[in-house]
């Protein structure tokens, strides 16, 4: 250390020869300070370690000169100590990317050390600048579609080393900013939730959370099915493990958990109100039933896809897309009663034990290549891994470092390492743990003839040097722990051992600083003494100041009321302080003043991704998204050009008024008169209606539209894009009659209908829920005259349905499967006519004048595949068997007169 300190005080010459002596010498150690001081001298840091401060401390009163002298030994000591940290953590804590590439000439370094000696330990950081990894961070999406799983432009924090400087072992512990605590399952359940929440409330908060703290990408089943170490250590997962995650969360509060059964997918369901309601947490979606409150269950949507259809779908960084939401829809495929349960076995927890030597590093950044488990083509998005360190140093020179290894035999210390007992082999057997998986590793030795071993199963020993990594590939077993074994042998000695670990870590449950006073909350579970350093590293940047929080709600007006659910949001720009442009705008809407959860993912939602892009506003896509006589609660942030969010605006409160969607619709067919007319009521929730709108259509699950529309339909051939409007009439009265034979309105007998309601100022609801008419029906009026020797015919038509755009083996075969098609026959015709038997079409040359009995049937049986439930649970097609599903069947009796 002496030659360290003259190489400082003689300055940048002296240190360069000091280099060259110690690479002679093979001390490494000082030529990593010496390598260290070098850095901070081109930095221009030199002063802060050389000069001590001129002035003392407390109201006005001055140092002795003593006593400065004093001061500035200690700041050399202390800047000493700083320098000592080993060189390769100094540069990879800088030197990881993406930010790394990101440094500007403006941006200052900063530092905090905390000495901690109690079990809980309380206090303050506050962090400069303007900018730091939260205000520069958007929300989570999904990531299924490479759309991104977070957008990130800046991240100030760049380490947090914990280490136990002292002579005891400290148990758990841990750091909190107060919004980091989910190291177990209990927190994690803790940190959605409030006291006051049902059922319902808890299921959703549980879900949300869930979206917002991982995104979509496949690995190892038995990790990503593990809440804890999902938000802690990899930040992501697949489909069937969050909805065993769900099930977990949901079942750690009571609620039960089932399986949602629909193809090429798995998510969970869970089960409250006497009744089953889908949550997807991989994909980010729920779905809402009429009410605009109650979450669907599978049954209803594969019954109804429109409650599909009319929903935002795969998270908030996609666009909002038809397309997209219909294929969402064809998923859903069962509407059978749910068997089965979802949930996880024993979830870890993050607990760890840090023995005298060691230390863990939080890391916002990634090694190149990034350090990850389950990738053999590199990962969907880097950013969102964070590589930190765990290290154990254990002190050889003295009797410490016993104390921390799992075996000792035939050892001996003399105060300059270790050696073997006269005449023995001697052997040390360090176990390495850590709650983070492990992602490679090295060891720096010092000392001449040792060999090491690594054990994942303390029976398999593989011989190592000082590259581990190669001990944890990319898509091997995941590691988070293994044993490390040195031998001696004759005269060989372990001077100093450093064993370091490249850990994966989740970004977003690190303890980062924020702009602003940080209190941080330290704690462990050491039954005695302990003595805990933790170090802060970060760096202040004021490139732009946040936008400030948009100030007044002008659409609707905050505590107002707004004139039917067809609403455009709008709200005042907010000012930027620095002059940048508002680029983009974060909106949420919720039932809860606490906007807990948003009401859907319509109501959560980017305005870059919207047709508002650009504008202080959000238009909603569809009316009736929202319940009239409602409360509804709203807020919005904003982002600036350098990606710099600013603060939520107040909450706002308003209350849509307008009619609301008729319920009771039914269809009252009389078989006798071929007559079906549709009823309904009215809603008793909102505006009393006017009048009403009917529409009907052969889809099921179809939308209202009063003009074409376009429809995905995959490989159906025997559709074609746009679809026909599907408006029938209007009406003040309830009721409307929709089936019989040769109705002349557009859109009559028609596989299904609906309504909608319109008051007298001309607002709509939402469309009801469909009835379905009878099939087959036949409603065309035959002919009923022919001629001798002139040719005869009539197409008979038929109410059929077309199904619904769906699923059946895999997302590839994506059609309309279940497309009814009517069989016609003839009941004892006359010679010269015949019925084609899948057209419908009746056909001939009368040979004789005189009246024909006519009996025409129409017969309608659907094929089917009888699936195996639980493999659709897991998204999964195994076929049973064919079944067929009678539809129905109808006779049309007419004469034809036939005349010379």
């Amino acid at each position: 250390m002496n030659r360290f300190i003259h190489a400082m005080i003689a300055g940048p010459i002296a240190v360069a020869v000091c280099v060259c002596a110690s690479v002679c010498h093979a001390d490494q150690t000082l030529l990593d300070e010496i390598l260290i001081f070098n850095e901070i001298v081109k930095e221009g840091q030199i002063q802060s370690l050389m000069a001590p401060e001129k002035t003392s401390v407390s109201e006005g009163t001055w140092m002795t000169a003593k006593e400065a002298e004093r001061e500035a030994v200690a700041q050399r000591r202390a800047a000493q100590k700083e320098l000592m940290r080993p060189a390769r953590e100094r540069v990879a804590n800088d030197a990881l990317s993406p930010w790394a590439a990101k440094k500007r000439e403006a941006d200052v370094p900063k530092r905090h050390v905390e000495e901690i000696g109690s079990a809980r330990h309380v206090y303050t950081v506050t962090h400069g600048g303007t900018m730091d990894g939260e205000n520069c961070r958007g929300p989570m999406g999904c990531g299924m579609h490479r759309e991104g799983a977070i957008e990130q432009v800046w991240q100030s924090n760049r380490a947090l080393r914990m280490e136990n400087v002292g002579e005891t072992d400290v148990v758990n512990p841990w750091l909190s900013n107060g919004r980091n605590l989910f190291r177990n399952l209990d927190e994690i359940v803790a940190a959605a939730l409030t006291p006051d929440m049902t059922d319902r409330e808890k299921a959703l908060a549980l879900w949300f959370q869930q979206t917002r703290y991982r995104y979509h990408k496949a690995g190892n089943s038995k990790e990503l099915g593990d809440p804890v170490k999902v938000f802690n250590v990899y930040g992501h997962n697949p489909c069937g493990c969050d909805a065993n995650i769900m099930g977990a969360l949901w079942g750690k509060v009571g609620i039960k958990a089932g399986p949602v059964r629909l193809l090429s997918h798995a998510i969970a369901q869970a089960w409250y109100d006497e009744g089953w309601h889908v949550m997807d947490g991989d994909l980010d979606n729920i779905f809402l039933l009429r009410d605009n409150h109650t979450v669907a269950g599978d049954q209803a949507l594969a019954r109804d896809h429109d409650l599909i259809k009319r929903t935002h779908t795969m998270g908030i960084l996609m666009e909002l897309g038809r397309p997209r939401s219909e294929s969402a829809a064809a998923m859903f495929v069962c509407e059978e009663p749910v068997t089965g349960r979802r949930g996880t076995g024993k979830t870890v927890t993050m607990d760890m034990k840090l023995r005298p030597g060691e230390a863990i590093t939080w890391r916002w950044g990634h090694l190149e290549p990034v350090r990850l488990m389950w990738s053999n083509t590199g990962p969907n998005y880097p950013d969102t891994v964070c590589n930190g360190l765990w290290e154990y140093r254990p002190d050889l020179t003295g009797g410490l470092w016993r104390n921390g290894a799992d075996k000792v035999v035939g050892i001996r210390s003399d105060g300059d390492g270790l050696k073997a007992e006269a005449g023995q082999t001697g052997m040390i057997e360090w176990a390495v743990r850590s709650p983070y998986v492990f992602v490679g590793g090295s060891l720096e030795i010092e000392g001449e003839g040792a060999e090491f071993a690594v054990s994942f199963d303390g029976k398999e020993w593989k011989p190592v040097g000082p590259d581990l990594d190669r001990l944890f590939p990319s898509n091997g077993e995941a590691r988070f722990g293994y044993r490390l074994r040195c031998t001696l042998k004759d005269e060989a000695r372990l001077k100093r051992l450093k064993i370091l670990n490249d850990i994966q870590t989740a970004l977003l449950t690190m303890p980062e600083l924020v702009v602003g006073k940080n209190t941080l909350t330290y704690t462990d579970e050491s039954p005695g003494e302990r003595k805990v350093r933790v170090s802060h590293e970060w760096v202040e940047r004021s490139a732009s100041r946040p936008p400030e929080a948009p100030p007044h709600a002008l659409n609707p007006p905050d505590k107002g009321e707004h004139n039917g659910t067809d609403v455009v949001f709008q709200w005042v720009a907010p000012r930027a302080p620095d002059g940048h442009e508002i680029k983009d705008y974060h909106f949420i809407l919720s039932e809860r003043p606490d906007m807990r959860f948003p009401l859907s993912m319509d109501f959560y939602k980017l305005i870059s991704r919207t047709r508002d892009k650009g504008k202080p506003q959000y238009t909603l896509p569809y009316v009736g998204l929202l319940t009239p006589d409602t409360t509804y609660y709203w807020r919005v942030r904003a982002k600036d050009e350098k990606g710099v969010w600013g603060p939520w605006s107040k909450t706002w409160s308003f209350v849509p008024r307008g009619p609301a969607y008729p319920v009771d619709v039914a269809m009252n067919y009389a078989p006798d008169k071929g007559v079906g007319i549709l009823t309904w009521k009215p809603n008793p929730v909102g505006r009393r209606p006017a009048m009403y709108r009917v529409y009907g259509s052969d889809e099921k699950g179809f939308s209202v539209s009063d003009k074409p529309y376009r429809v995905q339909t995959g490989g159906t051939r025997e559709l074609r894009n746009p679809f026909p409007a599907n408006f029938v009439a209007e009406t003040s009265q309830p009721e409307l009659q929709v089936v019989g034979e040769g109705l002349a309105l557009p859109n009559s007998n028609k596989a299904y209908y609906r309504v909608v309601a319109v008051d007298g100022e001309g607002k709509r609801s939402w469309s009801s829920d469909f009835v379905e008419a009878p099939r087959p029906f036949i409603y065309s009026s035959p002919v009923q005259s022919a001629k001798v020797g002139e040719p005869y015919r009539y197409e008979a038509k038929s109410i059929r349905s077309l199904g619904d755009f769906r699923l059946r083996t895999d997302y590839d075969n994506r059609r309309f499967w279940d497309i009814e098609q009517p069989v016609y026959a003839l009941a004892s015709p006359p010679a010269w006519l015949s019925v084609d038997s899948r057209t419908g079409v009746l056909s001939g040359t009368p040979d004789v004048a005189g009246d024909v009995r006519i009996s025409l049937t129409a017969k309608t049986d659907l094929d089917l595949i009888r699936l195996d439930l639980n493999s659709l649970g897991w998204g999964q097609v195994k076929k049973l068997g064919k079944s067929t599903r009678h539809i129905g069947s109808t006779t049309q009796e007419f004469v034809i007169r036939v005349g010379e």
